[in-house]
């Protein structure tokens, strides 16, 4: 995959709109507290005229950084970077009816195991073998559970860098679930680390 392509990949995740606009004041609290809990940082930005507030969290996990974006008109997004070792791409993406169309003509797709993930999302990767270390029955579940949009993993292998980017949903859900995935996409890069694939 070209470094045009990824771009415009990563740009449209980013963008992706929410469909409406939320709220996001009530829950500065609950950032806080998650903040404080994951030894991280909480910071609020306003838009232009402060029309629309937007929350960033960085929650520190060995030497890496688990970034979290929310505001009023954009979705909740989780972001991490690093140093590459291999080129890895992998896409994880909600399953429409058009590409269940083509799983039904026989076009083939990289498959997990556990028939409930497997049949809600589409998985593209340049190594199969690796997705299905990465991404374990536990991993899986709380993916699913959380009905997460997508995940996108890409690689500079120009630069030596990769960053991974989740668009989770339109905006934050509880404490409890907000500190779920925070530990899953721990579990992702411990995952990523132990295979070497990033440094």
């Amino acid at each position: 995959m070209d470094q045009t392509t990824k771009k415009n990949n990563f740009q449209q995740l980013s963008n992706s709109p929410t469909h409406g606009i939320s709220d996001n004041f009530p829950n500065r609290k609950m950032w806080e507290e998650i903040a404080e809990k994951f030894n991280g940082k909480f910071n609020i930005k306003h838009t232009s005229g402060n029309v629309f507030e937007i929350h960033n969290i960085t929650i520190p996990h060995k030497k890496w950084t688990i970034n979290i974006s929310v505001s009023d008109t954009r979705p909740l997004k989780f972001q991490v970077s690093f140093d590459s070792i291999i080129d890895f791409e992998i896409t994880i993406s909600w399953e429409d009816l058009f590409e269940r169309i083509l799983k039904k003509l026989g076009k083939p797709e990289i498959e997990l195991g556990w028939d409930d993930f497997d049949k809600h999302y589409l998985i593209k990767s340049n190594h199969p073998d690796l997705v299905k270390k990465i991404f374990t029955l536990d991993i899986q579940k709380i993916i699913l559970k959380h009905n997460i949009n997508s995940i996108v993993y890409q690689t500079d292998s120009k630069n030596g860098t990769s960053e991974i980017l989740s668009v989770i949903q339109t905006n934050a859900g509880s404490k409890d679930e907000m500190i779920e995935l925070i530990v899953v996409f721990k579990l992702i890069i411990d995952n990523l680390d132990e295979l070497k694939i990033i440094r």
